[in-house]
């Protein structure tokens, strides 16, 4: 399940403004992972690079690296 939650950032702290980019640069990097397992994954059973990048939102060249 995916939350998502407004942060007026107009009315934040430049340390308010620092700890959510540091939260959210962290929370994107776990996601990323998590992504590019599973496309590593499923290429072991589906070796089509186009329809795996369309799946997963990203360009074929980030398949190609995400596999090697």
């Amino acid at each position: 399940m995916i939350t998502t939650e407004t942060y007026d950032i107009q009315d934040m702290s430049t340390k308010q403004l620092v700890d959510l980019r540091a939260w959210q640069t962290e929370r994107l990097e776990a996601v990323t992972q998590e992504l590019k397992a599973r496309v590593q994954a499923e290429y072991e059973h589906d070796k089509n690079i186009v329809s795996l990048a369309k799946k997963a939102g990203v360009t074929r060249r980030t398949v190609y690296a995400w596999i090697k």
